[in-house]
């Protein structure tokens, strides 16, 4: 469905900060989406995991965290990300070498007022490289350079896009410590988000981190899990920076995980307490190996 005229003065008007904080308010990464094993690598070989997530808002914040007053507003989004990973036998600066590749296949609702829009098909894809170490039994980490394609549907005039037309590179940390008590996680990410040339819209860089701690009792561990995002910079528009539109966003909330030797799956549900110029809601997310 096109962009009309009525929905056009709706978000100026009322929804700047939807407009004006990251472009189309959406980050390229899924803020949540690690969990516990977020830094432990698999051993040498081909593996396959598959992402599961549904997301649901009907609240859109401004710079300051206060809603913004947009009638019937609501945000849908689910996907299924298969993540393929190849992980070498030999070592390179003391790290086993890794290589990723995610898919993620999405369906994006969005209604404002009585207008209704929707998108679906492949998102953004996302390669790249990375090292793995093993440092005890106990301690395990990873760096990585993430690089993101604009490969999602994309177009300046609709409302509901599940591509965001921009690359984006992505150095990475994360770590993980687990023994028979706790399981603590965390993914450190930084986005330099590129330009769309379709808009002239530049987005900001953003700082955040996925976070997981949680208790083990035999195979299962029980906790909590979340994320933090913070724009560094302000959005532009042709060169011309946009005030008071950097996004900032935090979510917690309960998480389990089940692990049999090298197979687990976790499941979380995290809920936005706290937004700036973006909506505010709740997910739910799964995770599990699948067996090749």
């Amino acid at each position: 469905m096109k962009f009309s005229k009525t929905i056009a003065i709706t978000l100026v008007c009322c929804t700047s900060s939807q407009t004006f904080a990251l472009e189309g308010g959406k980050s390229i990464y899924s803020h949540g989406a690690e969990n516990y094993m977020a830094g432990a690598a698999p051993p040498p070989g081909f593996h396959g995991l598959l992402y599961g997530t549904y997301y649901s808002a009907n609240r859109l914040n401004d710079n300051n965290g206060n809603k913004v007053d947009v009638p019937n507003f609501k945000v849908k989004a689910s996907a299924i990300v298969p993540r393929f990973t190849w992980v070498s036998e030999s070592k390179t600066l003391g790290g086993n070498v890794i290589l990723d590749i995610v898919l993620p296949l999405v369906n994006l609702e969005t209604q404002i007022g009585s207008e209704a829009f929707s998108d679906q098909g492949i998102g953004d894809i996302m390669i790249g490289p990375a090292l793995a170490y093993h440092h005890t039994t106990n301690l395990h980490s990873g760096i990585a350079l993430d690089l993101y394609l604009p490969t999602g549907n994309y177009d300046k005039s609709e409302i509901a896009n599940i591509g965001t037309n921009r690359m984006a590179i992505e150095p990475v940390y994360a770590i993980t410590y687990m023994n028979q008590d706790i399981n603590a996680d965390l993914r450190i990410g930084y986005l330099f988000n590129g330009k769309n040339d379709d808009t002239q819209y530049k987005s900001g860089d953003e700082l955040h981190f996925d976070y997981a701690l949680g208790l083990n009792y035999n195979t299962w561990t029980y906790g909590i899990s979340g994320y933090y995002q913070k724009q560094m910079q302000n959005d532009s528009i042709n060169g011309n920076p946009i005030n008071n539109s950097k996004a900032e966003g935090f979510s917690i909330g309960p998480s389990i995980k089940y692990q049999n030797n090298d197979w687990f799956v976790t499941l979380k549900y995290e809920k936005e307490v706290m937004t700036k110029n973006k909506t505010e809601g709740d997910a739910v997310w799964l995770k599990t190996v699948l067996p090749f």
